[in-house]
């Protein structure tokens, strides 16, 4: 349960508190010209299990939250963005993500066989080396304006890209890690990129249509609707081994 670890007075008094420390935060790096997310991650190590000043909050409800925060992040990155545009995109910078692909992931991969590890175990330290982090990026491009630059939808395109590639990997290599057979782990990598190749052609193929649905005059249904929408599409997405906040971008 949410409020398992301590009663529901403690809990609003730890989040409120924290919240208006991150207000207080943000309001510093607005000042200094940065982005705050540096300062929100020494507050959330501060705050951790590990940190000095842990919260009673059960730790499930923080990482619902802030899985929630960044699919709205990306939600609302991705309402600036047409499919006639995103797809367009994807297809141009498909070298640069197969450039990012080579130039990340394989020094990695390289490395773990130099410390003479096995195979599989280097190719996780290829994945670590590879991936970004798509909220975080899409933060900073957000809190520095860049949102509407010339370069923003192909460093976009390209977190797309890496998070399509982990649909496959991911599968991959935790078929591997549990031995378990070849068609076994097949079978996973395709189920992954079925569900991903569904959401692909809803976003573009249907979007139209689907935001025809959703309308409404009435701001708290259309509201519920468009946020229950990209959490449903999310959750698909992490099920498919790919971020969720990916999946609420498309």
């Amino acid at each position: 349960m949410i409020f398992a670890a301590a009663g529901s007075a403690t809990v609003l008094i730890e989040l409120g508190l924290v919240l208006l420390a991150l207000a207080v935060l943000g309001r510093v790096a607005e000042r200094l010209g940065i982005s705050p997310v540096p300062l929100y991650l020494f507050v959330g190590l501060a705050l951790g299990d590990s940190g000095p000043f842990r919260l009673d909050v059960s730790s499930e409800f923080i990482e619902t939250g802030a899985t929630v925060g960044v699919v709205l992040l990306l939600f609302l990155l991705g309402l600036e963005y047409s499919p006639a545009e995103l797809v367009p995109t994807l297809r141009a910078n498909a070298p640069a993500g197969a450039v990012d692909l080579a130039a990340n992931l394989l020094p990695g991969a390289a490395l773990g066989l130099v410390l003479g590890w096995t195979l599989v175990e280097a190719l996780l330290l290829g994945g670590v080396t590879y991936i970004s982090s798509s909220g975080i990026v899409a933060k900073l491009l957000a809190d520095l304006g860049r949102t509407g630059n010339r370069e923003t939808p192909a460093i976009l395109s390209i977190l797309v890209i890496e998070d399509l590639v982990m649909a496959v990997y991911l599968p991959l290599v935790a078929g591997l890690l549990a031995g378990g057979a070849l068609l076994a782990t097949g079978v996973s990598v395709a189920v992954a990129v079925a569900i991903v190749a569904v959401i692909m052609v809803v976003a573009v193929r249907l979007g139209p249509t689907l935001s025809r649905w959703l309308f409404t005059r009435s701001a708290e249904v259309l509201l519920l609707s468009v946020l229950g929408a990209a959490l449903l599409v999310a959750g698909l997405a992490e099920e498919a081994q790919v971020s969720a906040a990916v999946g609420a971008f498309l």
